[in-house]
């Protein structure tokens, strides 16, 4: 495993050096990675992905990339940014900018390395899981960006693009699907046992991005309405029937402390370990206040009451936390912040919770985050069949028993219509998700983000007598600030595409 990280992030910080941070949208040629004519081989190519999939494991690392997943999702708030909550976003707030940023760095280096395909020597079985490695990125950073922002450019070259204009998010939808469909077709089925399994997409990972895109391009605002909702099924079911090593698993396994050991649920994962310099610092986003941690991420208290009790409930919350002085309950007012602690969001072989976990001083740890995993595309499956075809078919059923039961529940009564059944697959979702940073773009998609709202109470971290009223203009981020002061185009759309 060291020898993954080492080898990538020793390229990685060897490029950074040669390599601009400029701001994507005003670069300029002489802040390249390079000059193209560095890379002559495959393993030149290998060396720039390193830094590419450097830049993606940063959209995890210490969670001011995923502060806007908080904004109104009811199974996460944000401590730290309570304007997230707030239905008045400011364009020049810092969490506008940092997701944005990270994102059109990793569309740069994809893009860079896209221009080499064709102009290097080398195996050709190899570059050409290189080259799907890097639509696969350029193709996720597009997903993190138009399930957040209201506009924002396409830009697929490595040209500078000073005066651009935005694209709609329906025309950087079907941009998230071009690549990612091309990255299907070029990585590969398994690493086998190299050291690359771990993290690397493979064709499971790019069908299952392709579903989450299509189940939200059915609804809000793309509004592609039942045509899409098939295909989101039709491409979760590859996942599901396909021969790819992936399936349901315990939550102790999915949830375990060691960073080299991933789930079979795991379908795109980021692993940080003791030799990278830039360990996971999301855990101690999640860590409360009593170890050490910055707590800025924690559930409303009316989701975890309503959160269904066994263990699914005791996988992902700790409910006690233990002080010198005794343990304390997590809604004790004695403490800084009076909420439940995301249990399976702090799991590091440095920490030892059954015994003086208030004895750390550490802020960033070995550990793993999971982006996605086979539940999650399961229930995709499930919700998507049953509103394309207007009730599940016995593959949604059974992937909805295995998910119920698993957590101590019963199962769904039989001869649900699909209206019914979807509806309970949503709220399945959030509980199985929950913490997972995916419950916000499900509230938008299914224009639910009002109704929950309504259901926010006063005694909330961030109450709803704080919030405003939410409109679906306020649903998305607007361009950030900075980047309009460098180009005013960026408020304009692209002629032909619509709004």
């Amino acid at each position: 495993m060291k020898k993954l990280i080492y080898r990538f992030l020793a390229a990685a910080l060897a490029l950074s050096a040669a390599m601009s941070c400029h701001d994507f949208l005003q670069e300029d040629p002489k802040g390249q990675f390079m000059s193209a004519s560095y890379f002559n081989t495959v393993e030149d190519v290998q060396t720039a992905l390193a830094r590419m999939v450097y830049n993606s494991m940063d959209y995890y690392y210490e969670g001011k990339c995923l502060n806007m997943a908080c904004r109104l999702a009811d199974d996460i708030c944000a401590s730290n940014y309570k304007v997230l909550e707030v239905f008045q976003q400011s364009d020049g707030e810092q969490y506008v900018f940092t997701n944005w940023e990270n994102c059109y760095e990793s569309i740069k280096q994809a893009n860079f390395i896209l221009s080499l395909d064709g102009t290097v020597e080398g195996d050709e079985a190899t570059l050409k899981q290189y080259m799907g490695m890097a639509y696969f990125y350029r193709g996720y950073a597009y997903y993190n960006l138009v399930r957040f922002y209201k506009q924002m450019p396409i830009i697929t070259d490595i040209d500078p693009h000073p005066d651009i204009k935005s694209s709609t998010q329906q025309a950087v939808w079907d941009q998230v699907v071009s690549d990612i469909t091309k990255a299907e077709e070029l990585l590969p089925t398994s690493w086998g046992e190299s050291v690359m399994r771990l993290e690397a997409p493979t064709v499971a990972s790019a069908k299952a991005v392709l579903a989450e895109a299509y189940l939200n391009m059915a609804g809000y605002p793309y509004n592609g309405g039942k045509p899409y909702y098939q295909k989101a099924a039709d491409k979760a079911k590859e996942v599901i029937n396909g021969n790819y090593g992936v399936g349901f698993d315990t939550y102790d396994n999915i949830w375990n402390n060691k960073p080299d050991q991933i789930s079979k649920e795991a379908l795109l994962a980021y692993v940080y370990i003791d030799s990278s310099t830039e360990k996971n610092a999301l855990i101690n986003c999640f860590m409360p206040a009593e170890y050490s941690g910055w707590y800025w991420f924690m559930p409303e208290k009316g989701f975890f009451r309503d959160f269904p009790e066994g263990p699914r409930k005791e996988a992902t919350f700790y409910t006690t936390i233990k002080t010198p002085s005794g343990d304390k309950a997590w809604d004790d007012p004695s403490r800084s912040v009076p909420l439940p602690v995301y249990r399976k969001m702090i799991q590091t072989p440095a920490m030892n919770y059954d015994e003086d976990p208030w004895n750390n001083d550490d802020w960033r740890y070995d550990g793993k985050e999971i982006a996605l995993r086979y539940t999650q595309t399961a229930c995709t499956y499930a919700e998507a069949i049953a509103r394309a075809t207007g009730s599940p078919d016995a593959l949604a059923y059974d992937l909805m028993d295995q998910i119920r039961q698993r957590a101590g529940l019963p199962v769904y009564a039989r001869n649900l219509s699909g209206d019914a059944f979807a509806t309970l697959v949503v709220q399945e979702r959030a509980w199985e998700m929950a913490g997972e940073f995916t419950r916000y773009s499900d509230l938008c998609r299914l224009q639910m983000v009002e109704e929950i709202h309504n259901k926010r109470g006063s005694d909330e971290l961030v109450g709803s007598d704080y919030t405003g009223t939410p409109t679906k203009d306020t649903y998305y981020l607007p361009v950030p600030a900075s980047e309009v002061l460098l180009n005013k185009n960026l408020l304009e759309i692209e002629t032909g595409t619509t709004e």
